[in-house]
């Protein structure tokens, strides 16, 4: 990694762990000083701050987008990690940015379409969604018909609600080894 990137662009994405090197539900009292000196004098704009419709959240883009944070303002925690085109770590050798979905379907049949984001979700890759579009309704839309998208973002995934259940768990009924006892 040269001394002037702040994230590794190249790690594994570990799933629901970290992405970039960095871990989701980290704390970003280290990152702080960073944030503001490239917000207001770094030439190469590095770290953009993006306005979100959320009062809750602050998203920050590395590099144009290619790691995307959504720091939580109430807990100053990092609450979710995504790597986007030009992303070059994968998860567990076999996923990765710019693949298809049909690709995706071939390392592993389990993944399934959810919508909102239009993302797949696997019982057999917790924690981690691949994003490929955020047109998907999984109502009325077949998974058939996009067999040719390119996974345009995966995200991490580790969000829980206030008695401590897995919340993508819940929604979609994912086996999660979690609740196999």
């Amino acid at each position: 990694m040269e001394k002037e990137q702040y994230f590794d662009i190249e790690a594994p994405i570990i799933p629901g762990v970290s992405l970039g090197g960095i871990q989701q539900g980290m704390e970003v009292k280290g990152l702080e000083k960073m944030f503001r000196t490239d917000q207001y004098f770094a030439r190469d704009k590095k770290i953009s701050l993006v306005t979100t419709p959320s009062l809750r959240y602050i998203e920050y883009w590395y590099m144009g987008g290619i790691i995307r944070l959504k720091v939580d303002i109430y807990d100053g925690r990092i609450a979710n990690i995504i790597a986007t085109k030009g992303y070059q770590g994968t998860v567990n050798g076999v996923l990765r940015v710019g693949m298809t979905v049909r690709e995706v379907l071939q390392v592993d049949a389990g993944f399934s379409c959810y919508s909102p984001p239009g993302g797949l979700m696997s019982p057999n890759f917790l924690g981690i969604c691949l994003y490929f579009t955020p047109n998907f309704d999984a109502e009325t839309d077949s998974l058939s018909d996009y067999m040719d998208h390119k996974i345009l973002g995966i995200g991490l995934i580790n969000e829980f609600n206030a008695e401590g259940d897995d919340v993508y768990v819940m929604l979609y009924g994912l086996n999660h080894p979690r609740f196999n006892g």
